[in-house]
């Protein structure tokens, strides 16, 4: 048995990915303990997982201040936080470590922790190749702002780690010439939150209303009531069931109407299964699992006003995505009730969009992103960067479909 030290990001959509590799992982018979701020120690410990709390981010969150995003930013690109994790690893002699591609400074310092280092994308890698590098920048020139030196640029962060691997599919990610020998795709890690509830549905088994889904993204940052309310608001005249997952947001707070049923978490499989449509924000693993069960999609993106700092870069890149295989709709993160009102009707009609989606799904499952990202991770344990090159890999060259 080997040990991963996993250095994570509990970004929206970074943890239940990561939780469902750890899992693969363990059944490969390997340990894997996390480490991250104190907001993710609850999420790793409820899926049974080490978690050792990364705390030093908040000696420097005055120098971030400036920053709407601060307390993240501090996290994401400190020295601090990265001699701290290095103490960490010196301390538990893992046999490898994975960083979340959006962790420079623990990327930064990969190669002083004396072991192979593996870079991990939970979305695309050609389509999110040029925004990621402006938002690698964007992370060394606030951190520069702040007092501490620059970082290096996503050719020495993602390039010259042992592994960068990107949880998406090949046929999926729009094709360019791969800028590094060492990338290899799998696809879509969709492990529920762990902090999903039993859900009992207000109506009989065998109603037969289309059922709608709504879910934005998890990340407490990102809640918005009001767009969660318009959503409601929009869908309360239609002949359908909503279930709303409002994760940061309490349902308290919303008006919820008498065909829908609001809950903070719940198994995203057990209702995308059912799914006639789902409203989303575009991340990519609410999208995925969404197309992954034929369910055609509306996607509103962009950056509300009460999300200051917020990129939306993973959501617009696959709202493009899914506008290119026609298996949805998009709209301004700002739409009204009338314009989310006359798309999820057009969405319950247009059997275009279902039959894309239909499409979408059967590639999705012919593929387990978990077991092949850690398969691809045991390799760095078992030999030399050129032996885990040589891992089963799904080629970057495949033609987009």
């Amino acid at each position: 048995m080997s040990k991963f030290l996993w250095a994570c990001f509990d970004g929206g959509g970074n943890v239940p990915p990561s939780i469902g590799i750890a899992r693969a992982l363990g059944r490969l018979g390997h340990e894997v303990v996390f480490a991250g701020r104190a907001t993710l120690l609850d999420r790793v410990r409820r899926a049974g997982f080490r978690a050792l709390e990364l705390t030093r981010a908040q000696d420097l969150q005055e120098a971030y201040r400036w920053h709407p995003r601060g307390a993240v930013l501090s996290y994401l690109t400190s020295p601090v936080v990265a001699e701290e994790l290095l103490e960490i690893a010196a301390a538990e002699h893992p046999e490898a470590v994975v960083i979340d591609a959006h962790f420079s400074a623990a990327l930064a310092v990969a190669p002083r922790f004396g072991v192979p280092t593996a870079t991990m994308l939970h979305s695309f890698l050609h389509r999110t190749y040029d925004g990621m590098s402006a938002l690698l920048r964007m992370q060394s020139d606030v951190r520069e702002r702040s007092g501490y030196g620059p970082l290096p640029g996503i050719d020495e962060l993602w390039g010259e780690r042992d592994v960068l691997h990107a949880n998406a599919l090949a046929e999926f990610d729009r094709p360019r010439r791969a800028p590094w020998p060492h990338l290899t795709h799998g696809g879509p890690v969709l492990e529920d939150d762990s902090r999903v509830q039993d859900l009992d549905l207000p109506w009989p088994g065998n109603d037969t209303a289309p059922l709608v889904v709504v879910s934005f993204s998890t990340e407490e940052g990102q809640g918005s009531v009001a767009k969660l309310q318009r959503t409601l608001d929009a869908l309360a005249d239609l002949p359908v069931h909503v279930v709303t997952t409002t994760s940061g947001v309490d349902p308290a707070l919303l008006r919820v109407p008498n065909n829908a049923h609001a809950v903070r978490f719940a198994s995203h499989d057990a209702l995308m299964r059912r799914a006639a449509a789902v409203v989303t924000h575009g991340g990519h693993g609410t999208a995925m699992r969404a197309l992954s069960h034929g369910a055609p999609l509306l996607l509103l993106v962009g950056q509300a006003a009460d999300q200051p700092g917020v990129a939306a870069l993973d959501q617009s890149i696959v709202a493009a995505f899914v506008d290119e295989i026609g298996a949805g709709i998009t709209v301004g993160v700002d739409a009204d009730p009338g314009e989310i009102r006359a798309a999820v009707q057009k969405l319950l009609t247009d059997d275009d969009c279902r039959l894309q989606a239909a499409r979408a799904a059967r590639s999705l499952k012919a593929v387990d992103g978990a077991r092949t990202a850690a398969l691809r991770l045991a390799q760095l344990v078992g030999g030399s960067r050129s032996d885990a090159c040589a891992a089963p890999r799904t080629r970057d060259d495949t033609l987009h479909r």
